[in-house]
């Protein structure tokens, strides 16, 4: 039996108010945009690999976030197939006795979704859960561990050079390099997944404020709080790629990204409670286009690139 690591990268609306998300957002949420596999013998080896890009068909226009942290460009994607004769190119390379893994259930909920959109008939095979393993093998049952933290416990560097991260077939073979690295691979037998159902929260649940002490607001912008603060929808701590700019007195905003969501907006706003202690509130809500936060950013970090280059010349 062979055991098939998959990856899945999809694109998701520019915005909630355009004219896709309006017309299918309610039955897809995110339209796949490839698909990325390698295949593990029982010897733990891999002896091939599986990538194929596909056309989306209604969120047409590549998100900002999901061209920058997958370098996939809208060209590429032109000339791919649809979704449904990728799928059955790899159900076909897959062959009949295998098994799915995924990291997480995230890739299976939004197949399971284009399936169903597209009705295709094709089927696969069942799909277990190998971040779910992992967190078992490490004594940390309830923490879903992203690949890159599994690869630093493992002690298995990745070729961010030539195999960046946020490339289907790039993490499908890094996914794979963690469950070889497992004690017990055959394990994840015991760890069936189940697809969840995606569906469009509205505006009131996709946002979330938090009030917290702080000591100052130099601290607070150094902490976990203000760089990894949570997702509004799911929890799952988000990194703040291109830090926070200044709003106006006291306040700032940043995006942040969270894997399966996407961009959200977070604003903090500095203050004293009715005590007369330093607070800090935090809002986060998904951000529905690349609002002016984000073109503010690039302008900081490019002035402040120039400005280091011309003191260097001095």
């Amino acid at each position: 039996m062979n055991y098939i690591v998959l990856d899945l990268e999809w694109n998701q609306p520019i915005s909630y108010h355009s004219p896709a998300y309006k017309s299918v957002g309610g039955k897809l949420l995110f339209e796949l945009i490839q698909i990325g596999a390698v295949r593990v013998n029982e010897q733990m080896e891999v002896t091939d690999s599986f990538n194929q890009l596909i056309q989306p068909q209604h969120y047409v226009k590549l998100h900002p976030r999901i061209a920058r942290i997958t370098h996939i460009d809208q060209e590429s994607l032109a000339d791919a197939p649809l979704f449904p004769e990728a799928l059955a190119a790899f159900a076909a390379w897959c062959g009949q006795d295998y098994v799915l893994l995924t990291w997480g259930p995230d890739d299976i909920s939004v197949l399971n979704q284009n399936m169903t959109f597209y009705q295709v008939d094709t089927v696969l095979s069942k799909i277990y859960d190998l971040q779910k393993l992992f967190g078992d093998f490490a004594g940390q049952p309830k923490d879903r561990k992203g690949l890159k933290a599994a690869m630093e416990q493992l002690e298995i560097n990745p070729d961010e050079e030539n195999m960046p991260f946020h490339n289907a077939v790039n993490d499908a073979y890094y996914t794979a390099l963690v469950f070889a690295r497992m004690p017990e691979p055959q394990k994840v037998l015991d760890y069936p997944l189940v697809p969840r159902k995606l569906q469009h929260l509205d505006k009131k649940k996709r946002e979330n404020t938090a009030i917290l002490r702080v000591r100052s607001m130099k601290d607070a912008m150094k902490s976990s709080a203000v760089m990894n603060p949570p997702c509004p929808i799911c929890g799952k701590r988000m990194e703040v790629p291109e830090g926070y700019v200044l709003q106006k007195n006291d306040q700032y905003m940043a995006l942040a990204d969270c894997p399966q969501h996407g961009l959200v907006f977070v604003k903090l706003a500095f203050g004293k409670n009715d005590e007369g202690k330093r607070i800090m509130t935090r809002s986060a809500t998904l951000s529905e286009e690349q609002n002016k936060a984000y073109v503010h950013t690039k302008h900081l970090q490019w002035a402040q690139k120039i400005a280091l280059q011309q003191a260097a010349e001095d």
